[in-house]
């Protein structure tokens, strides 16, 4: 009898022992996570005009604005001109006149040139000319790109090349009948500055 106790006295004393070891022992580390792949950077977005559109492309100056009718006038003239309108209009006037002056000779040449050849026309041409740069300037931006490449390359080209090219189904399929009446007028009414056929 007395065996049997002590044999279950040692049963429950090896269980206590057992059981204060396993609250003693320092818990153990988590297993490693698997190996997750590695976030991928957020794409940066190109830096202003990097990689994307390119500029916006330029309007075409009204040639009957007050500054391009100024410069048709001798200095005295256009001095007596500006003194008749308001204070305001008068310092944007002349500082615009301004602007004008302090382009290099090359380029004031070209424009003047632009201008002369457009002040020669009779009214009807002019007027037709003043609309189809209101057009012009009224396309959006990427068919203003296209239409001012065209009329650049028309506005360089002889009588003769300008109508064959015009002609061409492959170049008229580019542009819409309003685009095509632009580029049938401008190039020969009010070429680009500066251009000379066959350049």
């Amino acid at each position: 009898m007395n065996r049997a106790i002590q044999f279950v006295g040692v049963v429950w004393l090896g269980a206590v022992v057992a059981v204060g070891a396993d609250q003693t022992k320092p818990p153990k580390n988590p297993p490693p996570p698997k190996n997750s792949p590695a976030a991928k950077p957020a794409a940066q977005a190109p830096p202003n005009g990097a990689g994307g559109a390119a500029k916006g492309a330029a309007k075409m100056a009204n040639p009957d604005n007050p500054v391009d009718r100024l410069l048709r006038m001798s200095p005295e003239q256009r001095e007596r001109a500006i003194e008749k309108l308001p204070p305001q209009q008068q310092a944007n006037i002349r500082k615009r006149l301004e602007n004008f002056d302090n382009q290099p000779e090359a380029q004031k040449e070209r424009r003047l040139e632009q201008l002369n050849k457009l002040w020669s026309l009779p009214p009807d041409k002019h007027e037709l000319v003043a609309q189809q740069i209101k057009a012009f300037n009224a396309l959006p931006e990427d068919r203003l790109r296209e239409v001012r490449q065209a009329y650049v390359r028309l506005s360089r080209s002889t009588p003769e090349e300008r109508e064959a090219i015009l002609a061409r189904p492959q170049f008229r399929s580019r542009f819409t009948p309003a685009e095509l009446q632009i580029l049938s007028v401008l190039p020969q009414y009010y070429p680009a500055p500066g251009a000379r056929p066959g350049q």
